[in-house]
């Protein structure tokens, strides 16, 4: 065989060993998911909650929340580039997991799938 035949399995197994990761942690993350009783909470209810144990003043709300705005914006500018990858790595792997349930199983995922998240019903092998 050649170099390019053993290139081509190695990427099919790296790619098959990383949906079986992101599946798993996606599983796992359900799972923890499904166990609350109570919604998540959004940014600002966990920042509100963050203020209040640590009994901010207003100014130190403000410079928490600025110092919180600004670590997200870099956050999303360094995963920009690499965003439309971990998508496809994400919607793969839901693709897996969706091809191996069966009919009410994938009405269940689907399910979770749109609890979990507005991008979660894109792409994901439907």
């Amino acid at each position: 065989m050649t170099d390019a035949v053993y290139r081509t399995k190695a990427q099919a197994v790296f790619f098959l060993l990383g949906a079986v990761l992101v599946g798993g942690a996606l599983g796992f993350t359900a799972n923890r998911t499904m166990g609350r009783r109570e919604p998540m909470p959004d940014h600002q209810s966990s920042r509100a909650q963050l203020a209040d144990r640590l009994s901010l003043d207003p100014e130190q709300r403000r410079m928490l929340d600025s110092v919180l705005d600004a670590r997200n914006e870099r956050m999303k500018a360094l995963l920009q580039p690499v965003r439309p990858q971990l998508d496809s790595i994400r919607f793969a792997a839901r693709a897996v997991i969706r091809g191996r349930l069966n009919a009410e199983q994938r009405v269940k995922w689907d399910r979770v799938l749109v609890e979990m998240g507005s991008d979660s019903a894109r792409s994901d092998g439907r």
